[in-house]
């Protein structure tokens, strides 16, 4: 999966020090007994506007989650924070056409 894919409106490519804070949200929110519990991923984008993630799954070639953030600052439970949607980059475009109508950007 490459950096160049276009996001839908409205997702912005995570970098730097943003990139930092959503990874330890993410981190700290957490709980063991999360689906993604264990599973290697990075933060690529967030959704402006909304508390919602991409994350990259690094041991699956084009595998993709969207997490929404509680912003608690503290360990969530079991099914926080909540996972969205799982699944290709392309399905991802295509289910958030699907839910928001938003193309990428540029189209």
């Amino acid at each position: 999966m490459s950096s160049t894919l276009e996001l839908p409106a409205g997702w912005e490519y995570a970098n730097g020090k943003k990139q930092q804070a959503l990874l330890a949200e993410y981190q700290l929110e957490l709980p063991t007994v999360h689906p993604l519990h264990g599973v290697d991923i990075d933060v690529i984008a967030y959704r402006d506007g909304n508390d919602d993630i991409l994350l990259k799954h690094i041991q699956e070639a084009d595998r993709v989650s969207v997490v929404h953030l509680t912003w608690a600052m503290q360990k969530e439970f079991a099914n926080l924070p909540r996972m969205t949607f799982i699944g290709s980059f392309q399905g991802f475009v295509e289910w958030e056409y699907l839910m928001y109508g938003t193309e990428p950007e540029g189209d």
